[in-house]
């Protein structure tokens, strides 16, 4: 054993090494066949709702300093970095959320562009964390940032492109839960507390405990007004939007808590022109925070998911910390979390997982016509395997049954034939080699997108 801890031994090291060979390591995961396509299909669905709402595409690096991650981000972040050394000492990090690596890019390159911009992407980030359902060390995010409008009616737009992104996802029970950091930041700012007296308050809040509110209360002599509004609270909260308003302006104790109300107001005006207010619960308790947020955070909940979904908030001064100061707005959407979220309220997951099957099996005899065919046949956006053991009749459709596939194109000297296969049984139709495009257009009209069967994933 060396000073350092390692061995010197060869023999020893190559026995640690064969006994990890082909593992990965907890926290990240291998995926494969359906659930593969099933996380492709779910991004480029996402990526294309947030296109038709008008957001450029945004690719930006895995890692950065750290420093440009974790001068941003509050201590939940910093802790959460996964840190490397650069080959010249330089301090690196995996990304922990796009948000900053996108406000790092306006900041130092577009921010004299034409405001608002807005942007949208999808891509890994890595927390260093303990990994459970929902939350792995390396996850896939989906989101939009818009940059350079402070008006509530950005925040509204931020919403109702949530809601309805998450409508096109397929999720059909969810509901936004709207916060106002500003109202609990007056609130804090006027109760002047010690900054131990201000933690146990947070910790009391953050947790939603009646038992730790209490205790800090009897704890903590306050003028009747501030108690009241403290004591008040946690009932902010709930779809009664007009109702919890009203109390929330009468509890105000400064201007900042009474420009909160204002700005949440507004923004609720701006959902119901959208259409989507009945998604939206208010809870003015609702204090999470990246370290960067500076008005309304959200999160999205689902029945019977026991995590947030998707989450996001105004951060007014992350990009200002990199060039000119400009008010953002955003959503990250965790696409397991969403996945997961979609196959609580459809079946359990496969116990054997399964490749997602092509639409055809086509046997081309290696005749050019045929391969222009299959050619045109892909075009129209159907999935065709070509059989490369050139089998024909009986035997071609024996091997599309063991792979799961429901039609068959079988091309030879004899003509030209397809096969419809379910279940177990087989429809034969000639058609002359000029028609065959033509039915192959109308099999690509019957197949409507079905989401694939879904199945475990390959987890260290």
């Amino acid at each position: 054993m060396t000073a350092d801890g390692w061995t010197s031994d060869p023999v020893s090291f190559q026995a640690s090494a064969s006994t990890i060979a082909g593992q990965i390591p907890g926290g990240v995961a291998d995926y494969f066949w359906a659930e593969a396509y099933e996380r492709r299909e779910l991004e480029h669905l996402l990526l294309q709702s947030f296109r038709t709402w008008g957001y450029a595409d945004v690719i930006t690096p895995a890692f950065e300093y750290a420093d440009t991650l974790s001068g941003r981000g509050g201590r939940e972040l910093r802790q959460e970095m996964c840190r490397f050394l650069d080959r010249d000492g330089s301090m690196l990090a995996l990304r922990v959320d796009m948000t900053i690596p996108v406000a790092r890019l306006v900041g130092t390159r577009l921010h004299d562009a034409p405001l608002p911009q807005r942007f949208c992407y999808a891509g890994n980030v890595f927390r260093d964390v303990e990994p459970r359902a929902g939350q792995q060390r390396e996850f896939w995010q989906a989101g939009v940032e818009l940059v350079g409008s402070a008006t509530p009616d950005a925040d509204a737009e931020i919403l109702a492109l949530t809601v309805r992104a998450l409508e096109m996802a397929g999720l059909a029970d969810f509901r936004l839960v709207v916060g106002q950091i500003q109202y609990f930041d007056g609130l804090i700012n006027a109760l002047q507390l010690s900054p131990a007296a201000r933690d146990q308050l947070m910790q009391a809040i953050d947790r939603n405990s009646e038992a730790e509110l209490e205790a800090f209360l009897a704890a903590t002599p306050l003028p009747s007004r501030q108690r009241r509004a403290l004591v008040e609270l946690p009932r902010l909260s709930g779809q009664n939007i007009a109702d919890i308003l009203l109390r929330a302006e009468r509890l105000c104790l400064n201007e900042r808590m009474r420009a909160a109300v204002v700005t949440l107001r507004a923004i609720c005006h701006a959902l119901d022109a959208f259409g989507v207010l009945d998604r939206i619960s208010l809870d003015l308790t609702e204090i999470h925070n990246l370290g960067y947020y500076t008005g309304i955070t959200f999160e999205v909940l689902a029945p019977g998911v026991g995590y947030r979904i998707a989450s996001g908030g105004r951060y007014d001064d992350l990009v200002g910390t990199f060039g000119p100061s400009l008010p953002a707005v955003g959503v990250a959407f965790g696409l397991e979390r969403l996945l997961l979220a979609r196959r609580a309220r459809t079946t359990a997951l496969s116990a054997k997982p399964r490749p997602l099957p092509p639409d055809i099996l086509a046997s081309t005899s290696n005749s050019p016509e045929a391969m222009a065919v299959v050619e045109q046949g892909r075009r129209l956006g159907l999935r065709i395997a070509v059989d490369l053991d050139h089998r024909h009749g009986a035997e071609l459709s024996a091997a599309a049954r063991a792979l799961g596939i429901s039609a068959t194109l079988d091309w030879s000297a004899g003509g030209v034939q397809i096969a419809r296969i379910e279940d177990g049984t087989e429809r034969l139709e000639q058609i002359a080699p000029a028609h065959v495009v033509a039915a192959l257009a109308q099999l690509a009209s019957e197949n409507q997108p079905v989401a694939p069967a879904h199945q475990e994933t390959a987890t260290a």
